[in-house]
């Protein structure tokens, strides 16, 4: 027997759980009917489209004279603090405004100027309404008003911030009873407690960023109060005070935003939701059809990777609703109707979420089916004779999803659809018993070897078996699910008290409270650490801001564009790329210059020409409909796209200049110097408080993972299944590790190094291999506790279980299976862990890589055939062989295969990573 260290073959690298496929062919693209691709491209440029219009009509009265004068009045004559009608009770050589009334009229006083319905203040606001806007809409509703909201309690902390400190010091930092120090120890407290605290990104972008403009308007002593003059009907509020702008700026912001979603055109999450749960259970019905018709060939072929393709993409879709409709909850709070439905669709998805283990164990049979034994003779008695009744169990489980589906979509279910689940449950189990009976007589045993245990239970028959356990299992698991779908909705029967409807958004609301403020969670050094490496370069830049005294400099004393850059391009990632560094920049180089390219062609005409007017309305809504369109149908670029949309929009908010005057640039390309020195200074404190490099953290992350699994295979062994020390938590714990572990190596890749390190560069591509392999023995282990526990949900193991896993331990030949595999796992990951940690050009002299090498006769795993006669032998009296009433997801024999081959699939991951590790070995990678 060859060693597993000579195949090399590659396996299947998906984000799929497989056994090893023997064959390099591509996949072919994921289905568009799940992916939703062109649904996703249509919907981008509807929503782009939407938000270029309001952007263009909103904008309207910054850009156009006219407009402008109906609303903010005469600037130039009124200031920033007057509305309405006014009148000149002065001279004309110095004016005194009043407002405009009949006493006046009577005296012979003639109106003077319009000073518009709003203060001039708001007119250099205006834009930013805009900005906000852009920066707040999602591609849904739900999604949209959780943005703004967020966003509206961030803004709302900054101004009650600089509310207070302006009520206390009235004349900022001008008063004579302010001391700076209090300033900058205001703005070093709330920075960082907007940091430290769990608040979601949108409340802590928005939050910091006025926190920043508003506090250094503040200290500036040749600033007036923040607070205004022009007072309002609400007791302590000014028209015209700063603070006031910026809340009123960032509501007018984040309500367009969301009417952007709902009018014209409508983006509701429950509008997809709909939609996209009838495509699901479609993509259900296809792939189960697929895996049938491939099953039931007479030989292996190309079209698994079609099924394979589905199987991947119907993962992506139910994610992809889930978070939809996380979201939905903040379309309508959960409240009438609309909450039950939410409530019922994902019921929904979780059945389908429950359902991939099945979908995976389908794969994994679909890839291992042997053909060829025997002449195929066993392969097509069983499709003989079970194919029928296997079509009839598929199609009565989908009807039975469709009946759930449709009662998901009221929220209710009637007299009629119970009625009609009953029976769609009841079809099920009569499918499920014609089943178990083919299947058994198919697999009778004594027709192919001396023994009768070739059919009847070998490693042969395996994947048949695990291929018809799998269906049997997902459609038992539709049964239940509906079952309790019908429970749900006979509960919710009971009228709710209305106080307790209106009760629960509010408690909601404070439970994110109570999350967000968590002092445990603040304290833990992960979050230390994030708050460190955002809040030291907003800080340092905020201090230099505020102290540059030089002239001819990119540096503008009391400018908060550094800072309040960096508060909008804070991020949860420890290890920034450069590349991505660069991508933001690139978005605010962008977002700076290519207007004025735009703009320079538009003041070639003069000012009173209407085609102007036409074309600066035609040119700003064309370049947000382009780059909005990037946003939302870029998963790779939307960050740019926004960010160019978003900085784009003073450049363009211009109106049009007195003939000869000068065109200013200026203050863009400082802008975009500022934000390199933000950029560095960014990169400098992260790569300072990084602990340990992106490489280094990968090895111990691995490390970590290597012995979750060999801990959660040790319980498996000690038959230990359910509990907190049993394979199902140890398998829960790895899978967190592995997702750790998979975030990290995103920034392991050696070409994203700006320079290279006199260490040998990392062994990226075997990482993510590995990663890959780590997905397949999480589905192994899966299929382990599927076998022992079936779909019973307990948190200790039943007598059965009990029974069942002694049967197992009680072979002969178990502790063959028990040494062979625990060796081979082991070494294979102590080799991959010694390859991976390996940083020189220097050969690699590893204890463990030399006992690999001399490890023979690994291919398989030694002791199963012995196993498979033993239990025939001892475990199966001769009428159970014959026949078992059982439903097949709980016969034993299929139980016991279902398990073993879990672990002939975890030798099999094996061999890739041993065949990679010698390849890197050898090439010396």
């Amino acid at each position: 027997m060859s060693a597993r260290g000579d195949d090399t073959t590659p396996l299947l690298r998906t984000d799929a759980r497989t056994c090893c496929v023997s064959a390099e062919v591509s996949l072919p693209s994921e289905p568009a009917m799940l992916e939703g691709t062109t649904k996703k491209f249509t919907d981008s440029w509807k929503l782009a489209l939407s938000l270029a219009t309001w952007v263009t009509l909103f904008g309207l009265p910054v850009y156009s004279e006219y407009i402008s004068w109906a609303i903010f009045g005469r600037k130039d004559v009124c200031g920033a603090n007057k509305m309405g009608w006014k009148a000149n009770v002065g001279t004309d050589d110095d004016p005194v405004l009043v407002n405009m009334n009949h006493t006046l009229v009577l005296a012979g006083y003639e109106v003077y100027a319009w000073c518009g319905v709003l203060p001039a203040s708001y007119f250099n606001a205006w834009p930013g309404v805009v900005q906000t806007m852009i920066f707040t809409v999602a591609a849904t509703t739900g999604t949209t008003v959780k943005q703004a909201c967020q966003g509206i309690s961030g803004t709302f902390l900054a101004v009650l911030n600089v509310y207070i400190m302006s009520t206390i010091f009235p004349m900022g930092g001008a008063d004579p009873n302010y001391e700076q120090w209090m300033g900058y120890a205001n703005v070093t407290i709330v920075l960082f407690l907007f940091l430290v605290t769990k608040a979601d990104t949108n409340t802590m972008m928005l939050g910091m960023n006025w926190t920043v403009g508003l506090m250094m308007h503040f200290m500036n002593p040749n600033t007036p109060p923040t607070i205004g003059t022009y007072k309002s009907p609400i007791l302590g509020i000014n028209w015209d005070g700063e603070t006031t702008v910026t809340m009123l700026t960032c509501l007018a912001g984040c309500s367009l935003s969301i009417v952007a979603t709902v009018f014209p055109l409508q983006f509701k999450n429950m509008g997809n939701v709909h939609n996209d749960t009838q495509q699901i259970i479609k993509g259900i019905d296809e792939i189960f059809t697929s895996a049938i018709d491939y099953w039931a060939a007479s030989s292996s072929g190309p079209k698994r990777f079609t099924l394979y393709a589905k199987m991947n993409s119907l993962n992506k879709a139910v994610a992809r609703v889930k978070s939809t409709l996380e979201d939905a909850w903040w379309e309508t709070f959960d409240l009438g109707s609309s909450g039950r439905v939410r409530q019922l669709y994902l019921m929904l998805c979780k059945a389908v979420d429950r359902n991939s283990d099945e979908v995976f164990l389908l794969k994994a049979a679909t890839q291992c089916l042997d053909f060829e034994w025997e002449g195929g003779k066993p392969h097509q008695k069983v499709v003989e004779e079970v194919k029928p009744a296997l079509d009839r169990l598929k199609a009565s489980a989908i009807d039975c999803l469709s009946k759930c589906r449709a009662a998901c979509a009221d929220g209710s279910i009637s007299a009629t659809e119970g009625i009609a689940m009953d029976a769609a449950r009841a079809t099920i189990q009569k499918a499920q018993a014609e089943l178990s009976e083919k299947f058994q007589k198919a697999t009778g045993g004594g027709l192919f070897d001396h023994a009768g245990e070739g059919m009847y239970l070998s490693k042969q028959i395996a994947p048949e078996n695990l291929f018809i356990f799998s269906i049997s299992m997902w459609a038992q698991e539709c049964a239940d699910w509906a079952g309790e779908l019908k429970q749900k909705c006979t509960e919710e029967k009971t009228r709710e008290p209305v106080m307790t409807k209106i009760k629960k958004p509010f408690k909601k609301v404070a439970s994110n409270i109570a999350d967000t403020f968590n002092p445990a969670a603040a304290l833990e050094p992960a979050q230390l650490q994030y708050a460190l490496a955002n809040f030291l370069p907003i800080i340092c830049t905020y201090l230099l801001a505020m102290n540059i005294t030089a002239e001819r400099t990119v540096f503008v004393r009391y400018d908060s564009t550094m800072p309040g850059l960096l508060a909008y391009m804070i991020t949860k990632d420890h290890f920034i790329p450069f590349l991505k560094n660069a991508q933001k920049l690139t978005g605010i180089v962008f977002g700076h210059t290519m207007p004025l390219l735009v703009m320079s062609v538009i003041t070639l005409m003069p000012c009173d020409s209407p085609f102007r007017f036409v074309l600066h309305m035609a040119s700003i809504w064309t370049f947000h409909s382009m780059f909005n369109f990037m946003t939302f149908a870029s998963d790779q670029w939307a960050g740019v796209g926004q960010t160019i949309a978003a900085f784009g929009v003073y450049p363009l908010f211009q109106q049009c200049a007195p003939a000869g005057a000068a065109t200013h640039y200026g203050s863009h390309y400082r802008a975009i110097a500022q934000t390199i020195v933000g950029m560095m200074t960014k990169i400098f404190f992260s790569n300072v408080l990084a602990k340990q490099e992106p490489r280094d953290q990968a090895i111990n992350q691995f490390r970590a993972v290597n012995r979750c699994c060999k801990e959660a295979l040790d319980a498996f062994f000690l038959g230990i299944v359910k509990g907190p020390e049993g394979l199902e938590s140890a398998r829960l714990k790895l899978s967190g590790l592995v997702s750790e572990l998979a975030a990290t190596s995103e920034y392991t890749d050696p070409n994203l190094a700006i320079v290279p390190g006199k260490r040998a560069p990392f062994k990226h591509s075997f990482l993510k291999i590995i990663i890959d392999q780590y997905k397949l023995i999480l589905s192994d282990m899966d299929m382990l506790v599927l076998a022992v526990c079936g779909g019973v949900e307990s948190d200790t193991m039943t007598e059965d279980q009990v029974e069942f896993m002694k049967i197992l331990t009680s072979q002969k030949a178990w502790a063959v299976v028990r040494t062979d595999l625990i060796e081979t796992i082991h070494t294979t990951l102590d080799m991959c862990e010694a390859i991976i940690a390996h940083d020189t050009e220097k050969p690699m002299q590893a204890i463990v890589v030399e006992k690999m090498k001399r490890m023979t006769k690994v291919a398989t795993l030694e002791g199963i055939d012995d196993f498979y006669k033993q239990v025939y032998q001892q475990s199966v009296s001769a009428k159970e062989a014959e026949k078992d009433n059982k439903c097949i997801v709980d016969l034993r024999r299929t139980k016991l295969m279902v398990a073993m081959n879990a672990l002939s699939l975890l030798v099999e991951h094996s061999v890739v990573l041993i065949g990679e590790g010698f390849n890197r070995l050898e090439s010396k990678l």
